[in-house]
């Protein structure tokens, strides 16, 4: 029969009270958000108008300017200057050479007078403008890796917008938009004509609709990469007492929580290197399951990092990024999404725990089936954590 309380020869260090593990959380979403500093870019959404007939292009460029707390440090940094940083992160190309667009800069106020001045926002239009040079045949658009955000981006070719928005991460290129003048066949004409074709008759199936917020949740933690699943496996390597099970996974999960709400009001910024991060703190995580079988008071704080770091990944997810670009969102869909990465997470806890319970009753569980699945899990993780370097 098994045991699944914690082993008296190897008795567990008894969590601080789940106060204290909150305040870890919240101090340790400082490192990921990063310091306060003057004025900064919250949020982006961005239009890229191509006028093919023209050969012109514009990129409208809307920033959620953020304050510092302390107005002195707001005098250092200008809204026009922490958009001007920020464009500076956006590199035009056709056909893989870049452009030097033209800048232009104004601000907008999105708060009313009754806002108080300290939550007060600012919206700073910038817009690029240039010529698609001759002979051009794609327009892509590049995210430099110092990018401290994901941007998301709508194509307008020829007064036609594409179907679908692209989310580009930093250090990556959008997907390539030809440049060629409309044609007969072409998928923005085609687009456009689908878009206003009438509803199907009764029996025909209908096209699918647009992706949910439960279903963006889901997708954002199962289906772009296999590190969150990892993270809750390799979790459960060290220990399987019910209670350490219990407290680990509730860490994990509010961490994930907490960050994956707030980017999804654009509260605060999807971090390039969250992937990174994540991988290595899973491998960190894993590993330890070598050297000891007990919970000791230092992994505490690593599970809470691992949580905000995988919150962090999720809100940097494609299928996130389609979500939380929609601005008639309310508290009811953000839950729903909430719920959809809570939900994929302990799926594959339960999965997990269920397979390694069964083997556990043997002699050999340690030595078969710890240790090969922590060595594979946490190479696996360091690779992930290197692999944007090389």
């Amino acid at each position: 029969m098994i045991d699944y309380r914690d082993s008296p020869q190897n008795p567990m260090i008894r969590p601080r009270p789940f106060a204290s593990v909150f305040t870890l959380v919240m101090l340790l979403a400082g490192v990921f958000v990063g310091p306060i500093h003057a004025h900064r870019v919250s949020s982006v959404s961005l239009i890229s108008y191509l006028d093919t007939e023209g050969r012109t292009y514009i990129l409208d460029a809307a920033m959620e300017i953020v304050p510092s707390e302390d107005a002195a440090v707001n005098d250092q940094i200008s809204p026009e200057d922490a958009a001007r940083e920020f464009a500076s992160y956006l590199n035009v190309m056709f056909d893989e050479a870049q452009q030097t667009p033209k800048m232009e800069i104004s601000i907008v106020e999105t708060s009313d007078a009754e806002t108080p001045v300290e939550l007060r926002r600012q919206q700073v239009l910038t817009k690029l403008t240039g010529t698609i040079p001759g002979g051009a045949k794609e327009f892509l658009l590049y995210l430099d890796p110092r990018c401290p955000m994901a941007v998301v981006m709508v194509v307008i070719k020829d007064d036609q917008p594409s179907r679908r928005m692209q989310v580009i991460l930093s250090g990556e290129y959008s997907r390539p938009v030809s440049v060629l003048p409309v044609e007969a066949g072409d998928p923005f004409q085609a687009a456009s004509e689908k878009a206003k074709a009438p509803a199907p008759a009764p029996g025909v199936t209908p096209e699918v609709r647009p992706i949910g917020a439960f279903t963006a949740g889901w997708r954002a933690f199962l289906h772009v990469s296999v590190l969150p699943s990892l993270l809750f496996i390799g979790t459960l390597l060290l220990i399987l007492g019910r209670q350490s099970v219990f407290i680990q996974i509730a860490i994990l999960l509010a961490g994930q929580g907490l960050v994956v709400g707030l980017a999804s009001w654009s509260l605060i910024p999807v971090p390039g290197w969250s992937g990174t991060a994540l991988a290595g703190l899973t491998a960190i995580l894993t590993l330890e399951a070598l050297f000891h079988r007990r919970l000791c008071w230092w992994r505490y704080p690593i599970l809470a990092a691992a949580g905000l770091g995988l919150g962090c990944f999720l809100a940097g997810t494609s299928h996130f990024g389609s979500f939380a670009a929609d601005t008639e969102k309310g508290l009811g869909r953000v839950i729903l999404c909430l719920l959809g990465t809570e939900a994929a997470a302990v799926l594959v806890t339960l999965a997990a725990a269920s397979i390694l319970l069964s083997l556990s009753r043997f002699e050999w569980y340690r030595k078969s089936v710890v240790t090969p699945l922590a060595v594979i899990i946490a190479g696996y993780a360091i690779f992930a954590a290197v692999e944007v370097y090389l």
